[in-house]
């Protein structure tokens, strides 16, 4: 024994047990893929472990079609890096006793170079590669229509996949269309970026997240609008197709399934050979549809073509077809993804086929459509996935499954996920729509929220089954090949499918038929029988649901059938009513959504009376009078028209006013009778017989109020500022009722106008009374106010006193204007974000302030009383300060005081100048500050100051006496004495108001010079002459460095050379002169440059003393 879903007979399958006799060849009429997996397998198709990649294109490439037809030839497009021989290998992909593939083409020594770069077109980002053909050959007619992959391997070692189909026309029984869009839309080939949207990486795809370089224009992205199958898939060269297609294959072919290949490009090309097939497979991650394939899939199935998607995701992105460079049809696939930058416009407009101005969405061509993705990476590099959890396990597709509604399939809700959105119309035409799952997982979000996932099938008008997975790796559950999910229900269940598309579904029960007489006797049993037919009418002899019976009549001495199932899909059932009048008879099957109701007329046969029915069509109003009817009937139910009884009532209502009727009989068992209530709500009105008091009955009646007069607001909150509270408006009538036919509008005013302020919009109430909620925002007492629009005498208010919020911020005030070093009162005040005091507040607020100044006196930390406090505080620093008082323990909950502090009054005169070393007898600036104790300016000091200077000499200027502006002035000075001396400045009523300003007088410039020389000399004997610079003043000029000359009277006489002073001299300087000749001789010094600068001395010459 061999376990296997199915058993393969000339591409037909049937229903069948889990495990079955799996069939030799030789004993059935196999079709060629049956034949096709006979032949001998292999494993080498499986690359090993050097994997080209983009970025070194070892070796890689292309096809120049993505199918071909048996005897086409084909063209391979190949790039060697380095150049290097290199072969290929061409493997069909299918079961061949679990191998999974057979080589059909060895090719060797082939020679192969670096080809070139394929180019970006900045414009559309459509990357093109203008290779030279590497390997063309003609398909042979005995390769069996498949998925076929031409391993390439270089000399080094390195290998890599071109991926193609083979067709052959063949009206076989299932067409597999493989997703050559979805591959083409996610290639970014060349994928040689190091990093997210790396500038020197070059590969794009249809996606801003896998494409490099610059973005493209009109889109803000990365991506490309056009991508060209004139290039290989990056990587390993198949895209996903082992990932979500190779299983499904795998699983096909191992089971004998009779299955033609084509690609999305066949089917936009020519669609209307769909529909010589019985079934249409999408398969993996078929995402990327144009309009020729939607149409032409939509055709199939509306003439009775079955469809399958085995995967999720599907016909969501429309894109249209442009022809190569070369004029080859259908090798450029557009989608720009944005109506607003798609030159085409309408329903060619490439967007998802849900938007505008397409408005063609999947679900109704699938049944479902995309949702969302799952979160599926771990964080360890393994995937996540959920299970599938089965409904409506009673659906023929779960024939021969053991599924139960709850049960799950681990693994089979990964990746990406559809369901049902009401949002979006339906299957077009669908009928007998079913959901076969509701899968719970959490998408993809930050965080993840809970999402799920739904497979369904429905049939359309045409007949035709429509089947949707719903998930992206329904193959898993077929074969383990890629992850080790297979599971032999879910392979059964897709047998089901299968079988349902080649030979039509097995017969279900469409309806319940009840069969009764059309008229019985009440208390007498009678036959019923039920038939489960399909929708043609016919029995369906393999029903094995229960059947569960219901009957109108619901009195005593009704006998119904237990729950029961029927043989061979009929049954014959007693049943007994007991009700005269027409009565009703349900069956039905709730586990299969099944029902059907018979009515029959039940004839007249009454006991004597044992109870009365009282009954009214009216609803009381609070004291007006309403008819009822009593009638005495048996114990079945049915009237006693002999009853001869007197009749007494009683009510409930025991308020004045109420009325009942007197002690009476009644006619034919019956009678109708008049009685007036007051007090609204639930009452009874009873009815008993004078002699037998077991005969009686009563009506309960819900009393309605007389008409509203007046609104009732009520709440049991005490509202805070700021939070929503709730509130009831009763409609009520003069006494007190509850009008609940009161059909008013109530509008809502309140004493609170504060901004923040909620109250509820215009409404009316249901049955006289509504729930509200309102939010108030000033703390106190406040007033709500309903009235009447339309009358507004029914009126009412609510009265409430509304707490302050938690306090958020403390408020500081004062009504002072601060003066330094004088303190000042001030009040601190926990607020709501509302401004309400909060009185509840129990936090300690410390103070700080922007006065850092010696002085500052602030509060000690303290609580509030009440939500507020006052305080002194004595700041010192004139002019903008701070003061800010924060909750110890919350520092969010904080307040700031700014005031202006004003100086005190001026004890003392500040002078300063910029200039410390005026020069003799020139004007220099400085001024002149009154400042308080603290170093603050007076700007209110009115007094008049008063100068002096320690220099005392001729043309020394000093300010007049003046007052100051705003407490500072700036003068004026000319000192004569060079050195230190002062400037002082007083105030001139009181003195100890004052202040000196120090500074250095330096010289001026030299205005002459002086020559101080002895009266006599020796002749021939050296002396001493001192040279001086001064200036206009007689100061030493010290800054002299002029050059000077002596000259003399004497011809005979030695003189200094020419000299340059230097700051060292200081303006002065001695020289040696000597002169010789005796009598009175003059030595002149002058200054070289400035002839104006000279002096004289006059000398006596002696003769020196005889020894």
């Amino acid at each position: 024994m061999k376990k296997i879903a199915v058993t393969a007979l000339s591409g037909l399958l049937i229903f069948g047990t889990m495990t079955v006799q799996q069939q030799s060849p030789a004993f059935a009429a196999p079709n060629p893929i049956v034949v096709e997996n006979q032949q001998p397998g292999s494993t080498a198709w499986q690359l090993g472990p050097n994997v080209a990649d983009d970025a070194h294109g070892q070796i890689q490439g292309y096809a120049s079609a993505t199918s071909v037809n048996q005897g086409e030839s084909l063209t391979l497009y190949v790039t060697v890096n380095p150049a290097q021989q290199y072969t290929i290998d061409i493997y069909r992909i299918g079961s061949y006793s679990g191998s999974g593939g057979r080589l059909r083409s060895h090719v060797p020594g082939l020679s192969g170079t670096p080809q070139p770069t394929c180019p970006t077109d900045a414009t559309t980002g459509i990357i093109v590669c203008n290779w030279s053909p590497g390997y063309t050959f003609t398909v042979p007619s005995d390769w069996t229509s498949g998925i076929y992959l031409a391993q390439l391997t270089n000399a080094a070692g390195w290998q890599s996949y071109v991926i193609f189909a083979v067709k052959d026309g063949r009206p076989a029984a299932f067409v597999y269309q493989q997703p050559v869009n979805t591959y083409q839309a996610y290639n970014n080939y060349p994928d040689n970026g190091t990093s997210f949207h790396d500038p020197n990486g070059t590969g794009k795809s249809l996606y801003g997240w896998n494409s490099y370089g610059a973005q493209t224009p009109g889109t803000n992205d990365w991506r490309a609008v056009k991508v060209s199958f004139d290039r290989p898939y990056s990587g390993a060269g198949v895209a996903t197709f082992f990932t979500f297609e190779y299983n499904l294959i795998r699983w096909l072919e191992g089971n004998g399934y009779d299955v033609t290949y084509t690609t999305d490009v066949d089917t936009h090309a020519n669609g209307a050979l769909l529909q010589n097939h019985k079934g249409f497979f999408s398969t993996g991650h078929d995402e990327y549809w144009s309009n020729g394939m939607y149409d032409a899939v939509q055709a199939a199935r509306d003439v009775g073509v079955n469809l399958a998607f085995f995967g999720a995701n599907a016909v969501y992105w429309q894109v249209r077809y442009e022809s190569s460079a070369s004029g080859v049809p259908n090798r450029v696939m557009v989608c720009y993804k944005d109506a607003s930058i798609d030159p085409v416009q309408g329903p060619l407009t490439t967007v998802q086929w849900r938007q505008p101005p397409v408005n063609r969405p999947e679900q109704s061509l699938l049944g479902i459509q995309f949702m969302d993705e799952v979160n599926w990476n771990k964080s360890d590099g393994t995937i996540n996935t959920w299970p599938y959890v089965v409904t409506n396990s009673s659906h023929w597709i779960y024939a021969g499954t053991g599924f139960k509604d709850g049960d799950s399939v681990p693994g089979l809700v990964f990746y990406e996920m559809d369901r049902y959105q009401s949002n979006f119309p339906g299957p077009t035409g669908g009928t007998n729509q079913t959901f076969l799952s509701h899968s719970n997982y959490l998408n993809w979000e930050n965080p993840p929220k809970p999402e799920y996932q739904q497979t369904s099938i429905y049939q359309a008008p045409s007949g035709a089954w429509v089947f949707a997975a719903g998930t992206m790796v329904w193959s898993w559950g077929l074969d383990n090949y890629y992850e080790s999910y297979k599971d032999a229900r879910i392979q059964q269940m897709t047998v089901n499918l299968l079988n349902a598309f080649l030979n039509g579904a097995p017969k279900t029960v469409h309806d319940l038929k009840l069969t009764a007489p059309t008229t019985v006797t009440a208390g007498q049993a009678f036959n019923i029988t039920v038939v489960a037919e399909d929708a043609q009418g016919s029995p369906v002899p393999g029903y094995t649901g229960t059947v569960h019976f219901a009957s109108g009549d619901t009195a005593s001495g009704v006998v119904l059938p237990p729950d029961s199932t029927l043989a061979n899909g009929q049954g014959t059932f007693s049943v007994t009513l007991a009700t005269t009048g027409s009565q009703t008879l349900t069956v039905s099957d709730a586990a299969n959504a099944l029902s059907t109701t018979a009515t029959l007329t039940v004839s007249a046969q009454h006991g004597a009376a044992s109870h009365f029915v009282l009954a009214t069509t009216a609803t009381p109003t609070s004291g007006k009078a309403f008819s009822f009817t009593v009638t005495a009937q048996d114990s079945s139910g049915n009237t006693d028209p002999s009853y001869s009884g007197t009749v007494h009532f009683t009510s409930t209502d025991t308020s004045s006013g109420v009325q009942l009727p007197a002690d009476a009989t009644l006619t034919s068992g019956a009678g109708t009778f008049s009685a007036t209530l007051i007090k609204a709500g639930a009452e009874t009105i009873t009815a008993t017989d004078t002699v037998t008091a077991s005969i009686t009955g009563g009506l309960n009646v819900t009393v309605g109020g007389a008409g509203a007069t007046r609104l009732a607001l009520t709440t049991t909150a005490t509202p805070t500022a700021g939070a929503a509270f709730s509130f009831t408006v009763t409609a009520q009538d003069s006494s007190g009722n509850t009008d609940p036919t009161y059909a008013g509008t109530v509008h809502f005013t309140s004493t609170d106008t504060s901004s923040g302020v909620v109250l509820p919009a215009d409404t009316t109430l249901a049955n006289g009374i509504g729930t509200f909620s309102a939010t108030l925002i000033r703390a106190g007492a406040q007033t709500i106010t309903g009235t009447d629009t339309a009358t507004a005498s029914i009126t009412g208010a609510l009265s409430a006193s509304v707490r302050a919020a938690a306090a958020t911020r403390i408020g500081l005030a004062t009504s002072a204007t601060p003066r330094a070093g004088t303190a000042f009162s001030l009040t601190a005040t926990a607020l709501d974000p509302y401004g309400n005091t909060d009185t509840s507040y129990a936090g300690t607020v410390h103070f700080t302030t922007t006065d850092a100044s010696v002085g500052v006196v602030l509060p000690a930390n303290s609580t509030l009383a009440s939500g507020t406090g006052t305080f002194s505080a004595t700041l010192i620093k004139a002019g903008a300060q701070t003061i800010t008082a924060t909750d110890m323990a919350n520092a969010t909950i904080t307040g700031g005081l700014s005031v202006t502090v004003r100086a005190a009054s001026a004890t003392l005169l500040a002078l300063a100048t910029g200039n410390s070393t005026p020069t003799a007898g020139t004007a220099f600036s400085f001024s002149v500050t009154a400042k308080d104790p603290y170093g603050n300016t007076d700007t209110a000091y009115a007094g008049r100051v008063h100068f002096t200077t320690t220099d005392t000499s001729s043309g020394v200027v000093l300010p007049a006496d003046a007052t100051l502006a705003n407490g500072t002035g700036t003068f004026s000075a000319t000192l004569i004495k060079a050195g230190a001396q002062t400037i002082t400045a007083r105030d001139t009523v009181t003195a100890t108001i004052a202040g000196t300003l120090s500074v250095t007088v330096k010289p001026g410039a030299a205005a002459s010079l002086t020559l101080i020389a002895p009266a006599t000399v020796t002749a021939s004997q050296s002396f001493s002459v001192t040279v001086t610079a001064k200036d206009a003043y007689g100061n030493v000029a010290t800054g002299y460095r002029g050059a000077v000359h002596f000259t003399s009277s004497d011809i005979l006489a030695t003189l200094p050379a020419d000299y340059t002073f230097t700051s060292g001299d200081a303006g002065t300087r001695n020289f040696s002169v000597t002169l010789v000749t005796v009598t009175t001789q003059t030595v002149t010094v002058t200054d070289t440059a400035n002839g104006a600068l000279t002096a004289s001395a006059q000398i006596n010459v002696k003769l020196p003393l005889l020894p």
